[in-house]
């Protein structure tokens, strides 16, 4: 799938090398929000990261790597589509680099019809209450926040509340 100077591919193992060393060059910003930073810390670990999401078994998952004027710059995951409850959860980072480019909202706009065709009616987004960028993504696409509830995430402060933001489809 490619946008104007985006490009999206099936997330692989053999993005490993590209995504380790965009974690490791990004780091510090993107382990505020996101536990599993600390444990990307060689090829082998990147390849573990990539791993778990292909291969995690989730209805309709499907996790693309995102490319940025032909860099690797993170990762966007239509986590599962729930076929019961017709609810889907996505999750996504960027690289420092990609970021303020409107990417996310580029990207939300073209998989959501491909979501809506694999059942979903809703679109969920799980945001720390101080992740302002990814509340605005959340935001463009017209989702609203529908709950907040203490975090459960391996991350340094854990006194920051999740959001989740809704977006009906």
């Amino acid at each position: 799938m490619t946008l104007p100077n985006i490009q999206l591919t099936a997330l692989g193992l053999y993005h490993s090398a590209e995504l380790y060393s965009t974690v490791e060059r990004n780091r510090i910003s993107l382990e505020r929000n996101l536990p599993w930073v600390k444990r990307v810390t060689c090829d082998d670990s990147a390849q573990q990261y990539i791993e778990e999401r292909i291969n995690s078994g989730e209805p309709n998952s499907r996790w693309l790597a995102i490319f940025v004027n032909g860099c690797f710059s993170g990762v966007f995951g239509v986590k599962y589509v729930d076929p019961v409850k017709s609810q889907c959860e996505v999750g996504y980072w960027l690289c420092e680099e990609a970021r303020g480019q409107q990417v996310i909202p580029r990207v939300l706009n073209e998989l959501i019809p491909w979501i809506k065709s694999q059942g979903a009616k809703t679109l969920e987004f799980h945001c720390l209450e101080d992740n302002i960028a990814s509340i605005r993504n959340a935001e463009k696409v017209g989702a609203i926040l529908q709950s907040t509830a203490p975090t459960t995430l391996d991350i340094s402060d854990t006194t920051r509340k999740m959001c989740v933001y809704a977006l009906e489809l």
